[in-house]
């Protein structure tokens, strides 16, 4: 197996070697805070390398093959891959048959804390990661406080959040903050065309829809996010003009991804909002709409699209539990419907 990388983007440096400074961090906790796409999770990872291998070759070998007793890395299942990192996180998958679940569930906490009784195998210290913290509901969120509160020796938690707001305060005022920031507009820029993982003449178009996240608008190329986005406001067009059902556009909502749409819906209704209150904003998540969205916002009052925003949070919220995809999304439809009126 080849030997692990750690992934540190230039944005990240200065974050990097603050980090590195005291590399023996026992009994303590830090909290990744920052947007998705920003290299939260690969930092995160590269740290706990640097903590438990320390140039030591058993423990490099060990990090390598994915089975380094002191490395343990929660997530929900849905974010597990077949990467190195995914290879940590299955060991504290439960098996089943459904869905793959969308939450760090209390079971998963649970078997993290039972590891926590022993001491660290090989290395002197050990690393928990756990990505997507904001996932855990609250029975998960009071199981690893009481880890957090009472830390066993030698043990730095590495607690990763794309919505800090959503993670219990409970466990936020037990971690030293850690803050990740976007590099600005021009180094992004660079970065991104550096990679040659989206064409030259788009990259403009998926930095604006990424919010200037350059890991993000990778990941948005990807899945064809503008090809998703061009449906989405055909729909929203045709239910302005009475011309879609609302059944059906929901379905097609939930064939291209629920949380996708929704996402698609909340960056649509700010940029209709921005031109509702000045009809040239600087910034605008789609400018490749922006004449779309200029001549509808004119049509549209703030109280119906700030409404339009709640409900769409909300949304959000729902689809990441077991509330019935469809359902929300069709809620959703009536109120992208009901905008014009």
């Amino acid at each position: 197996m080849a030997n692990f990388i750690p992934t540190i983007h230039p944005w990240n440096q200065e974050t990097w070697q603050n980090l590195t400074l005291e590399p023996e961090r026992a009994n303590h906790a830090l909290l990744f805070n920052g947007d998705a796409g920003l290299g939260k999770q690969d930092i995160a990872f590269a740290l706990a390398h640097f903590v438990l291998t320390d140039n030591h070759s058993q423990s490099e070998s060990l990090f390598d093959a994915g089975s380094h007793p002191d490395l343990h890395v929660v997530m929900p299942e849905c974010e597990v891959g077949d990467d190195l990192l995914g290879s940590f996180a299955k060991r504290y998958l439960e098996i089943h048959s459904g869905k793959p679940k969308k939450t760090i569930t209390i079971d998963q906490i649970r078997r993290l804390s039972q590891a926590l009784t022993t001491h660290p195998h090989i290395s002197t210290h050990r690393v928990i990661l756990i990505f997507c913290a904001e996932t855990m509901n609250r029975n998960a969120a009071n199981a690893l406080l009481k880890s957090l509160e009472e830390p066993p020796a030698n043990t730095l938690f590495v607690i990763v959040s794309d919505e800090l707001s959503k993670l219990a305060k409970t466990v936020r005022s037990r971690c030293s903050l850690v803050n990740f920031r976007a590099p600005d507009a021009e180094a992004a820029r660079v970065w991104l065309a550096m990679q040659n993982s989206v064409p030259e003449a788009e990259l403009d178009t998926y930095l604006a829809m990424a919010n200037n996240h350059p890991l993000q608008a990778i990941k948005l190329y990807k899945t064809d996010y503008l090809g998703s986005l061009k449906s989405v406001f055909t729909d929203v067009n045709g239910l302005w003009m009475r011309r879609s059902e609302v059944t059906q556009v929901a379905k097609s909502w939930q064939g291209l991804g629920g949380l996708k749409v929704v996402d698609i819906l909340q960056k649509l209704t700010t940029d209709l909002l921005r031109c509702r209150l000045t009809q040239s904003p600087q910034n605008v998540f789609f400018p490749v709409q922006i004449s779309w969205v200029q001549s509808s916002s004119a049509k549209l009052s703030k109280t119906k699209l700030l409404a339009a925003i709640d409900e769409l949070n909300y949304a959000k919220r729902m689809l990441a539990t077991t509330v019935d995809e469809l359902l929300v999304l069709e809620t959703v439809c009536n109120k992208m419907k009901n905008l014009p009126v």
